[in-house]
């Protein structure tokens, strides 16, 4: 009907205006954090927006939630400030009517949010981690811009190139310092040639004009140092390949955790299912939290509302961490606390409705 309609479209902008502007500033945040790794050679471009993109896809299991909240008790907020659930009421609308699509609304988004927390998330982190580990092994020599000094090899080798040609991949300025025990090498070339993939498993430096300096212990503790001058020098640095990701419970599939009897197993699948359950009980706690006396503001409520929903996700996540542990078998006391809050208060506030 006519008033439906009207309090759906009236409760559904708000919370997605709240979504979008939630999931702009956590893209911009993550999109911050992978172009400075970009910018020291970890990522290319490609790699910055599909794993920007899988986090926006982790993150809406709780910015939808949230959103939702914040949402409602604005748009509820706004309608009692304008007066008008007092004339819905006056017009024999009940409580409880009005409230119905709601409701209807916190139940879609939950749905939505059991599916992201269910399915989507665990894909995400498995296509995140397999592609961090792909990043890791591609950030070699080759992808690497000059002008920065470059670790390879659990720091056992260490790279500067001065300048890079793009076009022929020469390379001028070349410093190279090895270390393996008490063996020390110090090369520097005036120029060079990257050849990646010169052999399946290694990349070719040849350098010409090269000046070497090594340094290694002999016996009885005596340093022996060697200096050469050589037209033309080759380095061989091995390819990286990307390993495998460990076993990680957030990719892991929610059946295959539900059937698992480790701790942290446990703990994930319970907040899995946990997050369609704080949407709806976040939902129907900013029905009684949206009320406001008449010319108060839509945003009289929302301070607390931010105070109670802060509380509430670290009680969660005190009880996640717990489940972890062994300490704990479930983590749903924090939900049900707040149901039985919930179930406390919301009498009260009807009965002091204006």
């Amino acid at each position: 009907m006519i008033v439906d309609r009207y309090l759906a479209r009236e409760t559904t902008k708000p919370f997605a205006l709240t979504a979008l502007f939630l999931v702009g500033v956590f893209i911009a945040y993550s999109l911050t954090r992978f172009l400075t790794e970009a910018n020291d050679g970890l990522l290319d471009g490609s790699a910055i927006l599909v794993l920007t993109g899988l986090k926006a896809l982790i993150a809406l299991e709780v910015l939808l939630p949230i959103a939702l909240y914040i949402g409602l008790i604005v748009a509820l907020g706004r309608l009692h400030s304008d007066r008008e659930i007092i004339g819905l009421r006056a017009s024999g609308f009940s409580e409880n009517r009005i409230l119905v699509p709601v409701v209807s609304m916190a139940v879609a988004v939950a749905i939505l949010v059991a599916a992201v927390s269910l399915w989507v998330r665990p894909w995400a982190y498995q296509s995140l981690y397999a592609l961090e580990a792909d990043a890791k092994a591609n950030a070699e020599l080759e992808d690497l811009p000059p002008g920065r000094f470059h670790i390879h090899g659990d720091a056992q080798r260490m790279v500067f190139i001065d300048e890079r040609d793009p076009a022929t991949d020469e390379l001028r300025g070349v410093f190279v310092r090895s270390g393996r025990g008490d063996t020390l090498e110090v090369i520097s070339s005036a120029r060079g040639q990257l050849t990646a993939f010169a052999r399946d498993d290694a990349h070719q430096l040849a350098l010409q004009q090269a000046l070497i300096y090594k340094q290694a212990s002999g016996h009885g503790g005596a340093d022996r140092d060697l200096a050469g001058r050589f037209d033309a020098f080759e380095i061989w640095t091995p390819a990286v390949t990307a390993d495998p990701p460990g076993y990680r419970p957030k990719a892991q599939p929610t059946s295959a955790l539900s059937a698992s009897t480790r701790d942290e197993d446990h703990a994930e699948v319970q907040w899995r299912w946990s997050t369609p359950v704080s949407t709806l009980l976040l939902a129907l706690v900013a029905a009684p939290l949206s009320r406001t006396r008449p010319r108060r503001g839509r945003y009289a409520r929302v301070l607390l509302a931010v105070i109670i929903y802060v509380l509430y996700f670290n009680f969660i996540g005190v009880a996640r961490s717990e489940v972890e542990q062994g300490d704990l078998a479930h983590l749903w006391w924090a939900p049900g606390a707040l149901a039985m809050a919930l179930a406390i208060v919301w009498p009260l506030a009807r009965r002091t409705a204006p």
